[in-house]
């Protein structure tokens, strides 16, 4: 009855897929369990780099804005420079890192590290004004590309 019910529901294909699994899960697991301690690290380090970059960046536009509180959004974010490097070196414990929501790893480097962050600037206006730099004038602001908004909200990049 299970053999046809495998036949019937995955196919061939699933049936025989699901026999490997059962046949090799000692090996399967721990190797499973394993990948994940090591996106799990990954993600951590990440988010650690993450927090450092926004406190940096808030920062820096507390400061710009004592010196000119006219700044639009655009200008403050142009003037808003981050050293890659140091915020790297002081934050990062592992070599990799990896989104949230991802299955894959990246290198740790400038580029990968500033792309996963930087790429989020919904995650910056609101980590700016949940800290008091509150900038009314894009709030009223149509988007701009709705369906890219939406692709990014579900694969979280």
């Amino acid at each position: 009855m299970a053999n046809l019910w495998l036949d019937t529901f995955l196919g061939k294909v699933g049936k025989y897929i699901i026999q490997f699994i059962d046949s090799y899960y000692f090996y399967l697991v721990p190797a499973i369990i394993i990948y994940g301690i090591f996106l799990t690290i990954s993600s951590y380090n990440l988010k650690r780099i993450e927090r450092n970059v926004l406190s940096d960046i808030i920062r820096q536009a507390k400061l710009l804005l004592k010196e000119n509180p006219k700044i639009n959004y655009s200008d403050l974010i142009d003037k808003i420079n981050i050293d890659w490097k140091a915020v790297i070196k002081k934050s990062s414990f592992f070599p990799y890192i990896s989104t949230e929501a991802g299955f894959w790893v990246n290198r740790l480097n400038i580029f990968n590290v500033r792309e996963n962050i930087m790429h989020d600037e919904k995650k910056i206006r609101v980590a700016l004004e949940r800290n008091g730099i509150f900038l009314e004038e894009n709030r009223q602001q149509l988007r701009k590309n709705l369906y890219m908004e939406y692709f990014h909200r579900i694969t979280r990049q």
